[in-house]
């Protein structure tokens, strides 16, 4: 089984630095998105601590793979709610004073699984640069953003911060929904620090002006000069390199929802960047680990490696 076999490759070679937010989600289920003016019920399915870049941390923490993290933890309800968990898991508290409180998603998920989010923002979009003054960025080969924390002056900031690290180690930078609201002049300053793309087909057809996601792929990859990963639901995901894309053929899973499915897929093609798998296998990888957390509800709920080759091998 291929996926037996990825697995075991998994050997870190590679530093990685996830910089970003941990949010809490309130996730809601619907039978149908309401209409303007509209009242419908719902069921709440509970709170949970997600959030991009704690949900692509999720994955490699759950791999055994190392990796740091900055997420601000500041003080309110919610930035409470993060510091427990934090706190279960084991994982360093940053405390923020005087900025406010975490962010909070409301996440509305269809019987299909696609999930609507409603963000209201917190600290983790006010980041300020002496908070990374502790980090030695030159040290890391791959960096982690999220759109959410590219927009806006939060932006320039990280901007500011990212160009302390090497030339040479990249940025594996998903924009997300929020590329629309992030000029073309800053998208281009992201670009020009190693970019390496990963986001989902809609929004790459947004970001690129491109009708088809293969399309996409390749107008990425020639704007970067690096490889460039556009996922497609259960297709999979389109790969482009040095001018060619393929398509990686994805898992077919019963859908929970959608939550975090994208963060998932990143996570696990950093996963295989840092331990230096062919590009083909992080891909595969990263579908693979996308597939698990469709197949079940919320984020921030990535396998173990047993736990994926178990779930993989009964249901394939």
């Amino acid at each position: 089984m291929q996926l037996k076999r990825i697995l075991s490759s998994l050997n870190p070679k590679h530093k990685v630095f996830i910089l970003g937010s941990a949010v809490v989600d309130l996730v809601l289920s619907v039978n149908r998105l309401p209409k303007s003016g509209e009242d419908i019920s719902a069921a709440f399915q509970g709170g949970k601590v997600g959030g991009c870049a704690f949900n692509v941390a999720d994955v490699l923490t759950k791999l055994n793979l190392p990796c740091y993290t900055y997420f601000p933890v500041g003080e309110g309800m919610f930035s409470q709610i993060v510091k427990q968990e934090f706190i279960k898991r084991s994982l360093e508290v940053s405390q923020v004073c005087g900025c406010g409180d975490n962010g909070w998603n409301l996440s509305i998920v269809e019987p299909n699984g696609e999930r609507t989010f409603i963000t209201m923002s917190g600290l983790e979009c006010r980041m300020q640069k002496q908070w990374f003054d502790k980090f030695c960025l030159s040290d890391f080969d791959y960096f982690y953003l999220s759109g959410y924390q590219a927009e806006g002056e939060n932006g320039d900031v990280m901007l500011e911060i990212l160009k302390r690290k090497r030339k040479d180690s990249f940025l594996v930078f998903d924009p997300g929904p929020r590329s629309e609201f992030i000029p073309a002049e800053k998208l281009h300053s992201f670009e020009e620090l190693n970019c390496i793309y990963t986001i989902n087909a809609k929004e790459a057809c947004i970001l690129s002006g491109k009708d088809y996601p293969d399309e996409a792929a390749l107008e990425l990859c020639k704007r970067t000069g690096n490889p460039a990963v556009i996922t497609d639901g259960a297709k999979g995901a389109y790969l482009a390199c040095n001018n060619q894309v393929s398509l990686i053929p994805g898992a077919s899973v019963k859908v929970a929802d959608t939550i975090g499915s994208g963060d998932a897929h990143t996570g696990g093609f950093i996963s295989g960047l840092m331990c230096d798998l062919a590009l083909e296998d992080a891909v595969k990888l990263a579908n693979y680990t996308a597939a698990y957390v469709t197949a079940h509800q919320g984020a921030a709920c990535a396998p173990t490696a047993d736990q994926m080759l178990a779930f993989f091998t009964e249901t394939l």
